[in-house]
C-alpha cells in the first residue's frame, strides 16, 4: 500500500491507528501558522533508518535494485518519500494536538522516557553512527508518536465507531474458477451428483490452485458475494458469472468467529481512520507542512554502514500497546 493512498496503513508503512506510524542540521519546516520546530537530521534518521531495515530485512539488500512504477521509481526513492509523507504528516498531527491543547501527562512523559532508554540501550554503535543520534533525538521522537497516538485517540473517543457482527461477518468457502460457462455448467452438475466430493472436482478443474478462502463483504465482486452470503453450511451455489470468469462455491463454514472478531476489529480501525482523517485534511490545508525538497541528498540506503535497528515502532507498542 502506498503512504499517499492509504495515508495510515503498515502495508508497506504507517497508519493513524498504528499511530501513524526519519552530517546534522536542521530540516527547514514551514506551516501556514509560521515556522514550527523541525525535526533534525538525526531525529528523522531513526525513522528512515528503522524502514530501510526493515523492508531489508524483509527483502535482502536486492530490495534497492527494485524499480516499483513504469517511470522506473526504484525503491528507495519511494521509500524515502514515503518516510518524508510520515514525518510531515506526523508534525502536522502533533501541531493539531498542540492547537487543541492535547498534551503528554507526567506518567506519559515519564514512560516515553524509559522507552527511549531502553531503544537507545539496544542500539550499536554503528548504529547510532548512522543515524548521528543522542538519547534526547530518541526521546522527542517517542514523544511526538506518543502525542499524535494521544490526538488520534482523544479526538476519536466519543464518535460512533461500532461495527456490527453482520457488517463484519467472515464466512469460509471452498471455489471452482472456470473460464467458459460450458465447462462451468458441467462441474456444476458434477457437483450435484451424490456423494460428490466438492473439493476433488476442485482440484481437477479450477483454473485458480486456491481452492479454500474467508469472505468478508466487501471484499469481493457482489455477484459472487451475494450469493455466497445466502449460503448455509455445506450448500453449493449455481454457478456465478463474474466478469470473464466463472464461479461455483461452496460454503464451509457460515459464520467464522475468530476471523469475524478480527475483521471487525479492522473495520473499526478503517471508520477511525476516515473519521480522523477528515479532521486532518481539514488542518493540513489550513496549515501545510514542507521539509523541503533536499533534505536526503546525503542517504544513501544501500551504502554498506552497519546500521541494522528496526525495533522503533515495534518497542513503542511493546509499551504503550
Amino acid at each position: 500500500m502506498l503512504f499517499r493512498s492509504n495515508r495510515w496503513k503498515w502495508a508497506g508503512m504507517f497508519s493513524f491507528s498504528v499511530f501513524l506510524l526519519g552530517g546534522c542540521g536542521s530540516i527547514p519546516l514551514m506551516s501556514g501558522a509560521g515556522e514550527a520546530a523541525a525535526y533534525t537530521k538525526p531525529q528523522a534518521m531513526i525513522i528512515a533508518a528503522t524502514e530501510r531495515n526493515r523492508y531489508e530485512s524483509i527483502y535482502t539488500d536486492k530490495i534497492w535494485d527494485v524499480q516499483i512504477d513504469e517511470e522506473g521509481t526504484d525503491f528507495e526513492t519511494y521509500l524515502l518519500e514515503q518516510v518524508q509523507a510520515f514525518l510531515e504528516e506526523l508534525k502536522t498531527v502533533t501541531m493539531m494536538a498542540k492547537e487543541q491543547g492535547i498534551s503528554l501527562d507526567g506518567a506519559e512523559q515519564e514512560k516515553a522516557a524509559a522507552l527511549s532508554e531502553d531503544y537507545y540501550s539496544r542500539l550499536t554503535q554503528e548504529d547510532i553512527d548512522y543515524m548521528g543520534i543522542s538519547i534526547e533525538d530518541v526521546q522527542i521522537m517517542y514523544e511526538e508518536y506518543c502525542l499524535a497516538n494521544k490526538m488520534v485517540t482523544e479526538t476519536t473517543k466519543d464518535m460512533d465507531l461500532e461495527i456490527s457482527d453482520s457488517e463484519a461477518k467472515v464466512i469460509v468457502l471452498q471455489q471452482i474458477e472456470v473460464w467458459n460457462r460450458e465447462t462451468a455448467d458441467m462441474v456444476w452438475a458434477l457437483t450435484q451428483e451424490e456423494g460428490a466430493d466438492f473439493e476433488a472436482i476442485a482440484e481437477e478443474y479450477s483454473v485458480n490452485p486456491d481452492l479454500e478462502r474467508k469472505l468478508g463483504r466487501g471484499e469481493d465482486a457482489p455477484e459472487l458475494e451475494e450469493t455466497a452470503f445466502s449460503l448455509a453450511e455445506g450448500e453449493i451455489s449455481p454457478v456465478i458469472e463474474v466478469g470473464p470468469a466463472y464461479y461455483i462455491v461452496k460454503c464451509i463454514e457460515d459464520y467464522d468467529m475468530d476471523a469475524t472478531q478480527e475483521r471487525k476489529q479492522e473495520l473499526e480501525i478503517q471508520k477511525k481512520d476516515q473519521v480522523f482523517g477528515q479532521l486532518y485534511n481539514e488542518f493540513a490545508e489550513e496549515h501545510p507542512v514542507d521539509f523541503g525538497p533536499d533534505m536526503w541528498d546525503s542517504l544513501d540506503f544501500s551504502a554498506e554502514d552497519g546500521c541494522t535497528t528496526q525495533n522503533f515502532f515495534q518497542l513503542y507498542h511493546e509499551y504503550f500497546g
